[in-house]
């Protein structure tokens, strides 16, 4: 039985078309050597303000503050329920300038939207960051209202997403 409610942001930023995302380290228990965007969960204090969540995390991990990025948005919202009742805010940006900072949390790199169908990626993460690159594209200067999500997961993971 689920009984418990966790939310983790996930921060996909864009420079000169390539996007900065994570592969978590080899000695992570969850989702070992899995692609993702920078981020980690939502404190219980943060829960009114998911936007300064995601800017610590981002600041955390990668040490990019918010007067580096700029539209820095949330672009949709996935619910789901594997081991609990789990929400996942993926955010957007535009970096103002490449870097490549170190990550205690795997290893960081710049990918283009045609190397995503090659690389290993967390199967939520797989599902919903090609979109959050699509709705940045459509709305760079994120005036869209997020788009909610709710994802059916069955033992073998993610089986399908249904978008509002």
């Amino acid at each position: 039985m689920i009984n418990s409610f966790s939310a983790f942001t996930i921060i996909v930023l864009q420079h000169e078309g390539k996007y900065l995302l994570l592969r978590r380290a080899a000695t992570k228990k969850s989702f070992p050597n899995k692609w993702t965007g920078v981020g980690g969960k939502v404190e219980p204090h943060e829960l009114n303000d998911l936007r300064a969540s995601a800017l610590r995390e981002l600041a955390e991990e990668t040490g990019i503050q918010l007067s580096d990025v700029d539209h820095f948005t949330l672009r949709r919202v996935l619910l789901h329920a594997r081991i609990e009742l789990t929400m996942l805010l993926y955010f957007t940006g535009d970096l103002k300038h490449y870097v490549l900072p170190p990550c205690d949390e795997g290893t960081l790199g710049w990918i283009t939207p045609e190397e995503f169908s090659s690389l290993p990626f967390i199967d939520t993460a797989y599902a919903v960051i090609p979109l959050v690159v699509e709705d940045q594209k459509n709305d760079p200067h994120g005036l869209v209202l997020p788009r909610l999500g709710l994802g059916v997961c069955r033992d073998e993971g993610l089986e399908r997403v249904a978008w509002e």
